[in-house]
């Protein structure tokens, strides 16, 4: 059953709970529509994103969020209890937004420590241009961009040697 939850935690942080096997676009949208509900009255706040209980997200969600993240005054982000998969997409995404002010954790307490020392460090929004030149924005794209890279090329070599080997045995000259 998919479910989520938006709660104003106090002090900034913005808790989003979302139980789902497959993070859809409608979702995605209600979400941030319960974000900026919630949000109305602050200059900047952060986000604490549960995502245990995600297993995948489709692209039109990560492009809907993706394009979300540019209208917020978002200072931090802080994502927990994410698989690989989830992790891979939000680093592709956030780095695509260019927003460099985000963490990944295994767990809550660990994210929402790292929240609330958040408030030290200076602002880092996706419309900043210091983030775009942010060194950690690179390696946040460039790592999942190689891997998916990575995973294309090998895919289409073990595909071309599984033709030509069908080639060659459904050949005539093939003995």
């Amino acid at each position: 059953m998919d479910s989520y939850k938006v709660t104003d935690e106090g002090g900034g942080i913005i808790r989003v709970d979302a139980q789902t096997r497959l993070m859809r676009k409608p979702m995605a949208a209600a979400i941030c529509d319960e974000v900026d509900k919630l949000v109305v009255d602050y200059g900047e706040f952060k986000i604490l994103m549960n995502m245990s209980a995600m297993s995948r997200g489709t692209p039109a969600a990560g492009f809907y969020v993706l394009g979300s993240m540019k209208k917020y005054p978002l200072r931090a982000l802080a994502l927990f209890g994410a698989n690989g998969f989830m992790r891979g997409m939000a680093k592709v995404v956030l780095g695509l937004a260019r927003f460099s002010n985000f963490e990944l954790f295994d767990e809550e307490a660990l994210a929402r420590d790292w929240l609330e020392r958040a408030d030290s460090e200076p602002a880092a929004t996706a419309a900043a241009p210091a983030a775009a030149a942010a060194p950690g924005a690179l390696r946040r794209v460039a790592l999942p961009a190689g891997l998916l890279a990575s995973g294309v090329v090998l895919f289409r070599v073990r595909r071309r040697r599984r033709r030509r080997r069908a080639a060659a045995l459904a050949s005539p000259t093939a003995t």
